[in-house]
């Protein structure tokens, strides 16, 4: 089985459980950013993926699986619109073209939440460094927010504001396949999304090593920031979320 992972530290907990548990040994690991792993996944590359759910909007283009997903009660943090300038001076908005889901995100709050008409534009790699200035905002995700937070005075946390918005918690990410699962499937990969949550403490240890950030700052968000468990509120979060999706691709 091929098996793509997302390789930010919020999914590191899920990832642990899969390549430590000795439940996949005989698997094939392939570490990804998300928006990868969703094209691997489509393109009968991956078996099993942890993919952003924008990218598969549509019942029944994928089946999502597991107990377990990359969602948020609240607050998120690595998953921020950033500026120089108070929003409602915003001109143009660079995406992050790491997770389509985040991409969609900002744009359905823009529409509905904010009623904000801006311009959207895809960022390159590194954009994160050079296009936050004057009427100019980015959309940054994943472990380069622990640096991008610290050079810019405005932040919206989109997470949060989904949050204020629907009144629902918020699905980033969530493991799927286009194959039918088996029952021994879901529950292996169950046991080991337990498995890497309860080794939660020593992935903080040695995440913090690798982003230069303090051990408990790491910890804290893993434990409070991120929510596993994926509930049946944030499968409504989930289905909400695509439901805005699909009218605007029909509209």
């Amino acid at each position: 089985m091929n098996i793509s992972v997302v390789s930010y530290l919020n999914s590191a907990p899920l990832v642990y459980g899969v390549t430590h548990s000795g439940l996949f040994d005989h698997s094939v690991i392939l570490p990804d950013v998300p928006a990868r792993g969703a094209a691997r996944l489509s393109a009968g590359e991956a078996d099993l993926a942890l993919v952003p759910v924008g990218a598969f909007p549509r019942h029944g283009e994928v089946e999502w699986i597991s107990d377990y997903c990359i969602g948020v009660e609240g607050p998120v943090r690595t998953v921020c619109l950033f500026s120089d300038c108070p929003p409602d001076e915003i001109r143009r908005v660079w995406l992050d073209s790491h997770s389509r889901t985040s991409v969609e995100l900002i744009r359905i709050l823009a529409r509905e939440s904010w009623h904000r008409d801006w311009e959207f534009l895809p960022g390159s790699e590194g954009f994160e460094d050079w296009v936050i200035s004057g009427q100019d905002a980015a959309v940054c995700i994943g472990d380069k927010v622990f640096k991008v937070e610290k050079k810019h005075p405005y932040k919206l946390d989109l997470a949060e504001e989904w949050k204020r918005f629907t009144g629902l918690p918020f699905v980033f990410a969530a493991w799927a396949t286009k194959k039918h699962s088996d029952p021994e499937l879901i529950e292996r990969l169950n046991e080991a999304q337990k498995f890497g949550i309860t080794a939660i403490p020593q992935i903080a240890r040695e995440w913090s090593k690798n982003l230069y950030l303090p051990e408990a700052e790491v910890l804290g968000y893993l434990m409070n920031n991120i929510s596993y468990n994926f509930t049946p509120e944030k499968h409504q979060g989930l289905n909400l979320f695509h439901s805005y999706l699909n009218a605007t691709r029909q509209s």
